[in-house]
């Protein structure tokens, strides 16, 4: 991914955020000295139906997750930052794409429509940050 578009880098982002949430956990969680929860009748052997976890990640998954992290820290602001990731962790693993509606109201605004537009402007202004930054790399080494 040499010179990705708007559409790729909304791409790369959707799948850094599924692919953090295949990452574990940066906790690991102690084993507990209780007993599980579980119903009190003579019917509940198999109470539960299996859940199978997420896939672990792919190492390119895990390089394109690291090309996302850093191209969100060099090439936008933190509220730009903020916006791509919530949209991101919303439409991970949904084929409807994201919540807008949810996270125009936790962002405190009425309508999806707005946070949708802003969305695809933070990743204009990214696109464009990277073409900036690049031509400045290409005069460095000429000069």
């Amino acid at each position: 991914m040499d010179k990705p578009d708007v559409s790729q880098l909304d791409d790369l982002f959707l799948e850094a955020a599924e692919t953090e949430r295949k990452l574990p956990a940066a906790i690991r969680k102690q084993k507990m000295c209780s007993w599980p929860e579980y119903p009190q009748s003579w019917k509940a052997y198999g109470y539960s139906e299996f859940q199978p976890g997420l896939p672990r990640a792919t190492p390119k998954q895990v390089d394109d997750f690291d090309k996302a992290l850093s191209l969100g820290i060099k090439h936008m602001d933190a509220d730009d930052r903020r916006l791509v990731w919530a949209v991101a962790h919303s439409a991970a693993f949904r084929e409807r794409g994201a919540k807008w509606h949810q996270i125009a109201r936790m962002r405190g605004l009425r309508d999806g429509r707005q946070i949708k537009r802003r969305y695809m402007d933070a990743l204009i202004r990214c696109y464009y940050d990277m073409k900036y930054h690049e031509e400045d790399q290409l005069l460095a080494a000429v000069f």
